[in-house]
């Protein structure tokens, strides 16, 4: 998944979920968001920030400290590696094991006299990818989605 859908999805999933709205709260759950893809300047992407070793400390000291900011960037990172596990592999106990377990799902809407939905799903088992380096790519639906996201952000901001 590129930066901007993990830009824009937890934005708007922050953005439905919080009664007041503060900017500084939304970046900091954003920056988590996006914070686990760091790991492209290690050998491999979706390495140590994609793992439970990473999350699980982190999650701990959170709750440990009561920090709202710390318990926020980490809610972004998880929110983050759950995406991730629907468009490939996340090795979740990365570096001890690298092997990891993703999820495909495909779906299929046939309109005939009444709509079928046939969703196809599986499970993927493999290794990270080996890092690109330090860039990344994305699409013009993932344009599209930050768009709305920042749209929404607006509307919320004006009421």
């Amino acid at each position: 998944m590129d930066v901007l859908k993990h830009i824009s999805i937890p934005m708007l999933a922050f953005l439905a979920i919080t009664r007041e709205l503060s900017l500084f709260l939304l970046a900091v759950f954003t920056f988590g968001a996006i914070f686990p893809d760091f790991d492209v300047f290690f050998d491999e992407h979706r390495s140590y920030f994609h793992s439970l070793i990473f999350l699980t400390p982190l999650s701990l000291l959170s709750l440990w400290t009561h920090s709202m900011y710390l318990w926020l960037f980490t809610a972004g990172a998880a929110f983050h590696i759950f995406l991730d596990f629907f468009s490939g592999v996340i090795p979740f106990l990365y570096p001890i094991k690298k092997r990891g377990l993703g999820v495909k799902i495909m779906g299929l809407v046939v309109f005939e006299s009444l709509p079928r939905l046939k969703i196809r799903y599986g499970l993927i088992i493999g290794y990270p990818e080996r890092s690109k380096g330090s860039h990344t790519a994305f699409s013009n639906e993932s344009v599209a989605m930050l768009i709305v996201a920042l749209a929404a952000l607006l509307l919320r901001l004006s009421t």
